[in-house]
């Protein structure tokens, strides 16, 4: 589904849009003068994402890079599948989330968990798969007038990364999953979940100027998508709770 000149929703699920896989996360397509930038991959359909795609007119084959917000299933499960239908494209990632990838650690993305709790199917495993590029705080991609930039913004899990880019049209947030529409965070009973970490990331985020609000489940905002991530950080400098999506 095209949302500007430059930007497509091509994957998302029950919690989203739900034009992939029912477990799917968001999976944003950007399109520049360099290739396609592709966020995140979704749980297990990559065949649909790549039809989405063509059906929004754009080439697979143009895709260079795929960015990975962090490890869990929904937005990095069909990375393996994405890699063997997209063998050219480089896969960037923070060092936590390439180091879960890279091993298939199930315990240490929370899957685990997950999977016995029945959030995932049974009989569903992670496929160990290469990570190109890792990732630090800073990290760009340029092609033409858009600036893409990474942001180390532990908090939901370890590893996890916003991309903020910087464009014509006023700037985007892809915040995976730290923020949502409304201000809601999502908090989770695992090990490398850290409250304090996601307070300290809204914070960064909260200095950041752009109009496109672009998370990982839910509802996109694509004019004053800044309110809501100024809405969490507000309510945590405030010593209380954002809500929570769960």
């Amino acid at each position: 589904m095209r949302v500007s000149d430059s930007l497509f929703l091509v994957g998302g699920g029950d919690a989203g849009i739900g034009i992939s896989g029912a477990l799917d996360a968001n999976v944003y397509a950007l399109s520049t003068d360099a290739g396609i930038w592709l966020i995140d991959v979704g749980f297990d359909s990559a065949d649909r994402i790549i039809d989405n795609l063509r059906g929004d007119g754009l080439d697979p084959a143009d895709i260079t890079h795929i960015l990975i917000t962090h490890a869990h299933a929904d937005h990095a499960g069909a990375l393996a599948q994405m890699r063997r239908l997209l063998p050219h494209v480089l896969v960037a990632a923070a060092h936590d989330t390439a180091n879960d990838i890279r091993s298939a650690d199930e315990a240490a993305n929370s899957l685990a968990w997950a999977r016995d709790l029945g959030y995932y199917p049974g009989d569903f495993s992670l496929e160990p798969c290469a990570v190109d590029i890792e990732v630090r705080d800073g990290w760009q991609l340029a092609a033409g007038d858009i600036t893409l930039t990474a942001l180390e913004t532990p908090g939901h899990c370890h590893g996890h990364l916003c991309f903020h880019v910087d464009d014509r049209a006023g700037g985007m947030l892809f915040s995976g999953d730290q923020v949502f529409a409304g201000g809601m965070i999502l908090m989770q009973n695992i090990p490398d979940c850290s409250l304090q970490a996601c307070a300290a990331s809204m914070s960064t985020l909260a200095a950041l100027e752009f109009e496109a609000l672009l998370p990982g489940h839910s509802l996109i905002s694509m004019s004053r998508g800044r309110r809501h991530v100024e809405a969490a950080a507000d309510t945590f400098n405030r010593i209380g709770l954002p809500r929570n999506l769960i």
